[in-house]
């Protein structure tokens, strides 16, 4: 049976990891979700981002709609490698990485409100040959966890 999960996580990993396409080099991705002991729900993205493709912006969004409609973000927080980089409150969110990395790893903690229990709370990540794309509803919560790897 450990085998078969093993195997099962091996296949669903592989099947993230995307590839090379002419000379575009495509970034890695994986995605897990974690559900706390209290029902709320944080998801683990890993990225790998070449480093000469920070020349150009690789911005982060978070945002929520509900009913089709905007709605503000009560509290949006951004922590890179546990040092707060950004605070909002009563907005949505954009921000751009791409200035604040180098070669290296990153641990980017993303974590937010929203009054609307109801609305959908969107995630974006995005440069060139990147694309990260997360939602959540229900609580009114987001908690987002993604490790970027700078080659």
């Amino acid at each position: 049976m450990k085998i078969l999960g093993l195997l099962l996580a091996s296949a669903a990993w592989l099947s993230c990891l995307l590839v090379s396409l002419g000379d575009a080099a495509i970034a890695e991705s994986t995605v897990n979700i974690q559900t706390e002991s209290g029902g709320s729900q944080i998801q683990f993205t890993r990225v790998g981002i070449e480093l000469a493709d920070l020349k150009r912006p690789h911005i982060l969004r978070v945002g929520a709609l509900m009913n089709q409609t905007v709605v503000p973000m009560t509290r949006v927080e951004v922590k890179l490698n546990g040092k707060v980089i950004k605070t909002i409150q009563n907005s949505s969110l954009e921000l751009d990485l791409a200035p604040m990395m180098t070669t290296g790893r990153y641990e980017v903690a993303i974590s937010g409100t929203t009054a609307q229990k109801d609305a959908t709370i969107s995630l974006n990540f995005s440069g060139i040959n990147t694309q990260v794309n997360q939602q959540s509803s229900g609580s009114g919560a987001i908690e987002q966890r993604m490790i970027i790897n700078v080659r």
